[in-house]
């Protein structure tokens, strides 16, 4: 995320409106807590590529669990109560 940081006195930049542009990272975790990171300016790529992975991750394991559910759902070709068999 991408922010801007303006002081309140004693910074010109900042009394003329420019303020100072900032990179954060934001992690969510469990409880709602989040945590905020401050990313230096030329490690701004090498974040986003990170997230990018991630992201890749993520959806490549929300797919195997998606095919874990058909898998291990009902199998509508198996008889219905009786003993079952061990093959």
């Amino acid at each position: 995320m991408e922010r801007t940081v303006r002081h309140k006195r004693g910074c010109p930049k900042c009394a003329r409106g420019e303020g100072h542009q900032v990179y954060v990272l934001t992690v969510s975790y469990g409880g709602g807590r989040v945590r905020q990171f401050s990313v230096r300016r030329e490690r701004v790529a090498e974040v986003r590529r990170w997230l990018d992975n991630y992201q890749k991750l993520k959806e490549a394991i929300e797919a195997i669990c998606e095919l874990n559910h058909d898998l291990l759902g009902p199998d509508a070709a198996a008889p219905r109560g009786g003993r079952k068999t061990c093959v």
